[in-house]
């Protein structure tokens, strides 16, 4: 089986509003939330090689070492095995990253170099 790099993205503004409501919300809904996570998890783990997490700030170093803060849609990331890029893509058509308004996750084989 290949290894595939999974990252969930979504629109910029969309991670601004959920952060938003994460302050309002209840510790019943983060719990539901939580729960559809583990569910999604324990339906394909077999698959998955690393669970992966959510990311935070990032820099940009560009060449002469010049680094500057940037946002990006990158949330977060999550490693499977899978024998195809359309096997492992398939993998994610019930996430629920897809509660994330304009949510997508790209999935892309890792290359041994």
């Amino acid at each position: 089986m290949k290894k595939y790099l999974a990252v969930f993205v979504a629109p910029i503004e969309a991670y601004d509003a959920m952060k938003t409501t994460m302050k309002n919300r209840t510790a019943e809904d983060r719990q539901k939330e939580m729960d559809a996570w583990m569910r999604w998890m324990k339906i394909h783990e077999g698959n998955i090689v690393d669970h992966g997490g959510g990311v935070g700030a990032a820099k940009r170093v560009s060449e002469g070492g010049e680094i500057t803060d940037v946002r990006n849609e990158i949330g977060g990331y999550m490693i499977i095995q899978a024998g195809s890029a359309d096997e492992a893509a398939a993998i994610f058509t019930d996430s629920p990253h897809f509660g994330v308004e304009g949510g997508a996750i790209e999935v892309m084989e890792i290359i041994d170099m």
